[in-house]
């Protein structure tokens, strides 16, 4: 048989090989971020202070000297040197630029514009801010955890324990790495008695928030993929901590004199400015965030290094 309609002998003239579907599909990834969580102190907006860098005070009151007995009514009492410190947060550039052809634009059928990847800038930057915190979380000095062994939930428990025989009020915030978590949660299963390991409803992930993954002993733990490794690669380095451990500064963006276009979008310090270059019909979208992120008092926190 020969000269058959057939969609293979129409592709390319009559026929297209695929089709779009006119919703785009995200690729999988870690959308997770605790920015605004209530665990990470904001220290303020820094615009306008004339610096880039903040001194957060920190003074040993409100009941850290305690009062002692004297002699007699009449004893003289010496002065109690007051106890202080500070941490330095510096904020600094973070970015994301993106270009986008008028022929790629024009011919969008499935949300892939100039607007949507304006958009992005916001997820960026969250996820740029997640990757900081999750850098700090093996700058503690306490660390508990054995290179190349997994989690367990001993581990668990030590750190716990480290915090509390530390005095760092409750109630305490754990991010784990994806294979940590899965390590625990097998750890758990050899366990009996009144420990429970609370799993996230989908009002408890809506209450606390995306990368929530359930309760353990009081302590809230998130799973986040952006901790990092450890020893080589052989480990990953999470973190378990109460507020006032780390914190955080950001700045917002004064006018931009020059600038061709800018969004500010609602609720956030993201800067996301277009640029138009005419040449190759190209649209430029560029993302600015500046915010800094340091550890404020080592103590109120424990690295957990285990297996990755």
């Amino acid at each position: 048989m020969a000269n058959e309609i057939t969609f293979a002998n129409l592709t390319g003239d009559l026929r297209i090989s695929a089709v779009l579907h006119q919703e785009m599909q995200l690729l999988l990834a870690d959308r997770f971020s605790l920015m605004n969580h209530p665990s990470v102190i904001y220290m303020g907006d820094m615009a306008g202070r004339g610096s880039t860098a903040l001194d957060v005070p920190l003074v040993g009151l409100d009941g850290y000297d305690r009062m002692a007995a004297v002699g007699t009514e009449t004893t003289a009492v010496a002065n109690t040197a007051l106890t202080d410190s500070s941490q330095t947060i510096t904020i600094a550039r973070q970015a994301l630029r993106r270009a986008i052809t008028d022929l790629a634009s024009l011919t969008d059928s499935v949300g892939l514009n100039v607007q949507s990847l304006a958009e992005d800038m916001v997820g960026a930057a969250r996820m740029r801010w997640q990757e900081l915190l999750c850098n700090l979380l093996d700058d503690f000095s306490n660390t508990i955890g054995t290179s190349g062994v997994n989690l367990s939930v001993d581990d668990f428990m030590d750190a716990i324990y480290t915090l509390e025989q530390n005095s760092v009020p409750g109630p305490y915030v754990c991010v784990l790495h994806p294979v940590q978590l899965t390590d625990l949660q097998n750890s758990l299963r050899g366990e009996s008695g009144p420990l429970q390991f609370v799993s996230a409803t989908q009002e408890m992930i809506s209450a606390k928030g995306q990368g929530y993954v359930g309760s353990f002993c009081n302590v809230d733990i998130y799973s986040s993929s952006l901790v990092p490794t450890a020893n080589a690669g052989a480990d990953r380095a999470s973190g378990m901590w109460g507020r006032g451990a780390i914190g955080y500064a950001d700045g917002s963006m004064s006018e931009i004199i020059g600038a061709g276009g800018i969004q500010l979008p609602v609720g956030t310090k993201i800067a996301v400015e277009f640029e138009r270059d005419s040449a190759f019909a190209y649209t430029y979208v560029t993302g600015n965030y500046y915010v800094g992120m340091a550890e404020l008092q080592d103590t109120m926190g424990v690295s957990i290094i285990t297996d990755a």
